[in-house]
């Protein structure tokens, strides 16, 4: 064998390890970032699990592996709560001339002094340019939300090229506007906008709880050690009633992309009627109480 050849074959076996020892790091690099991401996973999921135990009823700790057992049922309920947040559209600019120009501020508001009014009034701002931290802000970034009512009338309205006097008409009213979790960017809306939804959705899963438990107190004819050990009051029992509760994130929090077309007066006109009218979409919210609310992103220059 000549020195050329031991020195081909030398070198191309070199390569054969040294290509496997470079495969064989990017597999163990690729292993432990993938064991670092389900770490980091775990522990959110911990720390959610926590936060929720501590909003609704922290004696669920009594229970061996309640962690555990509420995990994939907390992550679900939180996925859905981002997959709401992700469908409110981006923070609408409340400009001087937006009244004007937004066919959906302008639907919700009577004018711009009503929008003035809500920002001097409400008790979310007042706290939050109280704060040292935000006296200086320049916009004031925030969710709005409002009560939507619809009922029907007679008016008068024109059906093709007629004049028709006592015509049924629906109309539609915005009211009991709100603002909530003010902050200073688009980022930080992003987040507190997220902490909202979910606070709220734990909020009235306590309350429902609560109610499950307070009917059970009463209608129960005499407390027994046995009646005791059934009731919600057991930890136990209250942890499985509420995985029981939380298996349809849906029917505890869903939202609604709704269309309108509105005359100024605020009643529903079909698409063949010619007079001037708000054309916009709205994103409704619907909680586990059936209570609704339309919502959107806000920004407004101080």
């Amino acid at each position: 064998m000549t020195d050329d050849r031991r020195s081909h074959e030398t070198s191309s076996l070199r390569k054969f390890f040294d290509d496997h020892l470079h495969l064989l790091q990017n597999h163990i690099s690729s292993l432990n970032s993938h064991l670092q991401d389900a770490q980091q996973q775990a522990d959110e999921d911990r720390q959610i699990v926590e936060k929720f135990v501590a909003a609704s009823n922290s004696k669920m700790r009594a229970v061996h592996g309640y962690s555990d057992k509420l995990r994939d049922h907390v992550r679900a309920l939180y996925s859905h709560v981002l997959q709401i947040a992700e469908q409110i559209p981006p923070p609408i600019d409340l400009t001087l001339d937006v009244f004007v120009t937004d066919p959906l501020i302008n639907a919700l508001f009577v004018n711009n002094i009503d929008i003035d009014k809500l920002f001097e009034s409400d008790p979310e701002v007042h706290a939050y340019l109280r704060s040292d931290n935000h006296h200086q802000d320049t916009v004031l970034y925030a969710l709005l939300t409002a009560s939507k009512s619809e009922h029907r009338t007679l008016g008068i309205g024109m059906l093709g090229e007629m004049l028709i006097r006592e015509l049924p008409q629906q109309v539609v009213n915005f009211s009991s506007h709100k603002i909530h979790a003010p902050c200073a960017s688009n980022a930080e809306l992003s987040s507190a906008l997220r902490k909202y939804l979910f606070d709220r959705v734990v909020a009235m899963i306590n309350q429902e709880m609560t109610a499950r438990m307070t009917s059970q107190a009463f209608t129960a004819s005499k407390e027994t050690y046995e009646s005791r050990v059934k009731s919600l009051a057991n930890p136990t029992v209250y942890l499985g009633a509420l995985i029981e509760y939380l298996e349809i994130p849906e029917q505890l929090l869903s939202i609604a992309k709704i269309h309108f077309r509105l005359s100024k007066l605020g009643i529903k006109l079909n698409d063949n009627d010619k007079q001037s009218a708000n054309e916009f979409d709205i994103h409704e919210l619907t909680w586990s109480d059936n209570t609704k609310d339309v919502a959107l992103q806000i920004a407004r220059a101080r």
